[in-house]
């Protein structure tokens, strides 16, 4: 893979343009590699409930963010994927201002991934699991292609 051309969504760039989302969510790229990718997210007050707990969608976005980013670094410069299912298991409550998820690709074929990952406070406590499969877009052309 070292010979791809530079992917247009390359995470491993720090300074590439993150979707407008990322900001909202006070989501972050921590790491990437085609093992593993680790994104952060410093939860923003309106995403805790009235009782303190982290809002269960936005750990989902954390989630699925991670998932799909492990997914587009496993697959070509133009190749687009999408989310066609996702599950979570919350396994408990976070009060915390920040959360960590960790996502890898169990099995990648031409048109579908599975993926997994899970969502951490900082000092390690597990938040929730998920599995996700994603489908793949295979590029048509190079840029520009359909």
């Amino acid at each position: 893979m070292a010979n791809r051309p530079p992917h247009p969504l390359d995470l491993r760039e720090r300074e590439l343009e993150m979707p407008p989302f990322f900001g909202l969510l006070g989501m972050q790229v921590v790491s990437v590699s085609t093992e593993e990718v680790v994104m952060r997210m410093d939860v923003p007050a309106a995403m805790f409930s009235p009782f303190g707990a982290v809002f269960g969608g936005a750990i989902s976005a954390l989630l699925d963010t991670a998932l799909g980013a492990a997914v587009a670094c496993n697959i070509g410069p133009y190749d687009r994927t999408a989310t066609h299912a996702l599950n979570l298991n919350y396994v408990t409550f976070s009060r915390q201002p920040a959360l960590l998820a960790k996502a890898r690709v169990l099995r990648l074929s031409r048109t579908v991934a599975a993926v997994e990952g899970e969502c951490f406070t900082e000092d390690g406590q597990l938040i929730a699991k998920a599995l996700g499969t994603f489908g793949i877009f295979r590029d048509r052309g190079g840029p520009g292609g359909a």
